[in-house]
């Protein structure tokens, strides 16, 4: 049954007069006749009793008249709410991100949104990079902070909230490792690495190494987390590779130098991704606006 069905039967029984109903209704007092035989055929009820004079509705048409008066307000309830959602949304969002990424690129963006969503709860939960993508593909988070992938799969979305650099970085008091690369310096399949275990920033090594036709680079570790390659840098273990935003929120970042290697490895943009099917949820749509807003990319 339809709601349709409920406005007219509801209107019916408060007027108890075909041609007023049909009016308020705008249709025919023939189509609303109709209409109140089909709801009698679906019911299995009769649900008015008419003479020539006079309507008034039998038991059955009062108790459904009821019903169809709590369906139509019901439905006037679900459409408030939903615009209440729209103009405030609310629910909790849970976001993968590192640790740089909390204190470099989302204050401003979780400050906004905290601002003008109060009701959204933000819940952060830090890991590196590969492991927010792999929290997103397992549904436990909304939202990952991380690197924009060169291909984007088509069920993802990406909104860009900033960029950086990648650098080579070396120990600052070793000039052997700091003039690697240079072109009186030491050659870079000759120095010893400490590398991302996977991830953007692995890929745009491995591409930069092959550019200049090193094929086996010298490994000395390859490990999870920015942090953890910027300290063995320190430590004098090797050269490493890591963004400059992370670089430059480390508190170890005096104690390693970055390498002044022309044609270096690219830089990329850091953001927001999510699954596209999820943007339908109003908390989400509402913080993925105010990422994709000029200020934010």
């Amino acid at each position: 049954m339809h709601l349709s069905d409920y406005r007219a039967f509801a209107t019916l029984a408060e007027t108890l007069h075909f041609s007023r109903s049909a009016r308020r209704l705008n249709m025919s007092p023939s189509a609303l006749t109709r209409a109140v035989q089909r709801m009698e055929e679906d019911l299995g009820e009769v649900l008015l009793l008419r003479d020539k004079r006079n309507v008034r509705l039998s038991r059955a048409g009062e108790v459904f008249a009821e019903h169809a008066r709590g369906q139509l307000e019901a439905h006037q309830q679900l459409l408030e709410r939903l615009a209440e959602e729209t103009r405030d949304p609310a629910g909790e969002l849970r976001i993968a991100c590192t640790v740089t990424a909390c204190h470099s690129i989302l204050p401003r963006l979780l400050s906004e949104c905290r601002r003008d969503y109060p009701r959204i709860h933000l819940r952060l939960v830090t890991c590196d990079a590969v492991e927010a993508m792999t929290r997103l593909q397992r549904d436990d988070v909304h939202v990952a902070v991380v690197p924009q992938p060169d291909r984007l799969d088509a069920t993802l979305a990406f909104a860009q909230l900033a960029r950086t650099g990648l650098l080579v970085i070396a120990p600052v008091d070793d000039r052997r490792l700091a003039r690697a690369g240079c072109a009186d310096g030491t050659s870079l399949s000759e120095v010893p690495w400490i590398l991302p275990e996977g991830g953007l920033e692995r890929q745009r090594f491995d591409r930069f190494m092959a550019t200049r036709e090193v094929e086996h680079p010298d490994i000395y570790a390859e490990v999870s987390g920015n942090e953890a390659i910027i300290a063995m840098v320190s430590l004098g273990c090797g050269l490493g590779i890591v963004p400059e935003l992370v670089l430059a929120g480390s508190p170890l970042r005096d104690a390693v130098v970055p390498v002044p290697i022309a044609d270096g490895p690219a830089g990329f943009a850091v953001g927001l991704c999510t699954k596209r099917r999820d943007l339908r949820r109003r908390s989400l749509a509402a913080l993925w606006q105010l990422a994709d807003s000029p200020d934010h990319s």
